[in-house]
């Protein structure tokens, strides 16, 4: 089973935090921004369409989208939602990131430090 990569939701994260940015500032793109983030999420869910948490999560992305185009949200019901959205995909981007052997995130900067002993090579 093919999932989409963290890194490549990670994009759509950012984007969703700029559209985020863009609707508490009041800017008029925010809009814009909104469907370029729906329509990424579903070309990555046609090209993955193994990917069941993307397809969840691009069905309650979709939910919030028509129900804010139809007006039927208010502006503290659209910014609980986006909050949501936002905090949903960064928990699938992490979670997928430390299933990866590479994004492993370890609290040390390198594995020199991981000894304890730094500046005594070779003994």
């Amino acid at each position: 089973m093919v999932k989409a990569s963290a890194y490549t939701l990670e994009e759509v994260a950012e984007r969703l935090d700029e559209a985020f940015g863009m609707f508490i500032d009041g800017d008029e793109e925010y809009a814009s921004v909104i469907r370029e983030v729906k329509e990424r999420l579903e070309k990555l869910s046609e090209k993955y369409p193994d990917d069941g948490e993307l397809r969840e999560y691009l069905q309650a992305f979709q939910d919030f989208y028509s129900k804010r185009e139809e007006g039927k949200l208010t502006r503290d019901e659209e910014k609980e939602r986006l909050v949501w959205l936002k905090s949903e995909i960064n928990h699938i981007v992490h979670w997928r990131k430390l299933g990866m052997s590479a994004g492993r995130v370890l609290p040390f900067k390198d594995f020199r430090s991981m000894r304890g002993e730094i500046g005594r090579r070779g003994i």
